[in-house]
């Protein structure tokens, strides 16, 4: 059995922070892989580009280390999806793994309001990205069903919290000032096809 994580997001762009962040998750989980998840072009965000570039971008950064991957499972879907119904694909994908997905302490804070939240909390288990101003244990505890399922919750640890968003890289990559943010593989592939 193979022990993996599921790493979801935009990736808009994947910036040195997100590598630093999956890296110390394998470390500390003994994840066997971390898998990128991208979410689909159905996800409204302003400034997000075409799934296939940040696809494209994450292949990229994931061929440094072989305990990095990214699937495609969101990708090419004409409907929006919650959580959940990512969660059951992942499931299906990978029925005899150990499966975990990875979420920062932010979205922890509001799991208990999403879609069939009882059956997610229940039946998957979830590796928590400590932020700043969230504390996951005061979280859990003040969340009875969090509470209940607590067992299914690992924190990791982020010493060093990037305070650089990828909002902000955006920012720097029109300012033509953004090379400290993101892996250089991914940089010229960002120029040559003026994606921000």
């Amino acid at each position: 059995m193979n022990k993996y994580g599921f790493f979801g997001g935009c990736f808009n762009p994947p910036t040195k922070a997100h590598i630093y962040l999956a890296e110390k998750v394998v470390r500390e989980m003994k994840l066997d892989k971390l898998f990128f998840v991208p979410v689909g072009n159905y996800y409204s965000k302003p400034g997000l580009i075409d799934e296939k570039y940040r696809y494209e971008m994450l292949k990229i950064i994931c061929k440094k280390n072989n305990k990095l991957g990214v699937i495609d499972i969101e990708l090419g879907i004409g409907k929006k999806l919650k959580a959940i119904d990512i969660f059951k694909m992942i499931k299906e994908k990978y029925p005899n793994d150990d499966l975990y997905y990875i979420m920062g302490a932010d979205n922890l804070a509001k799991i208990s309001k999403w879609k069939n939240s009882e059956e997610l909390i229940k039946y998957f288990k979830f590796i928590i990205l400590q932020r700043d101003g969230f504390v996951v244990n005061n979280i859990i505890e003040k969340n009875d069903l969090l509470f209940k399922y607590r067992e299914n919750f690992k924190t990791i640890e982020n010493e060093i919290y990037f305070k650089t968003s990828s909002t902000e890289v955006r920012k720097k990559i029109r300012c033509n000032s953004f090379e400290a943010d993101i892996p250089d593989e991914i940089r010229d592939l960002i120029k040559e096809k003026n994606l921000y």
